[in-house]
This record gives structure tokens, C-alpha cells and sequence, in this order.
């Protein structure tokens, strides 16, 4: 993906889930007015950075494969 892709959130939140089935794993406030999400689809394993406005809009940033979750860090 070589650029931003963005969406009206309704319509990102759909794509997200319906076509490409993906599920929410996470999310953080980046500010008071940006929510970054990371999708996941479990069938595949690809990954995508979602981040959303409070203008209703929202944008893939990042995106990649081979998700792996729940690694534990150095004992």
C-alpha cells in the first residue's frame, strides 16, 4: 500500500469487518481527537493500523502480514 486510505468511519468500519473480516485488537488515543486501531484478520493474518478523527473519518496508515499475537517480551 503505497498510500493513506481513507474513508467516512461508518463506511471503513464496514470494509473492515464485512469484506475483509477483520477484528479489532486494540486501540489507544494518539490526542484528544485521534483513535489508532489495530485490525486484524484472523483468516490470513494480515494487519492493518486504522486511525480515526473526530470528524467522522478514518484512514489506514499501516498495514502488513503474518500478525502474531500475544508475544511475551524478554523475562
Amino acid at each position: 500500500m503505497s498510500d493513506v486510505s481513507c474513508d467516512d468511519s461508518a463506511r471503513m468500519l464496514s470494509m473492515l469487518t464485512e469484506v475483509l473480516g477483520a477484528e479489532r485488537q486494540g486501540m489507544g488515543l494518539r490526542d484528544p481527537e485521534t483513535m489508532l486501531e489495530v485490525w486484524v484478520s484472523p483468516r490470513d493474518g494480515e494487519w492493518m493500523i486504522v486511525q480515526n478523527y473526530a470528524n467522522g473519518t478514518s484512514c489506514i496508515v499501516a498495514m502488513g502480514e503474518n500478525w502474531e499475537a500475544g508475544l511475551a517480551g524478554p523475562a
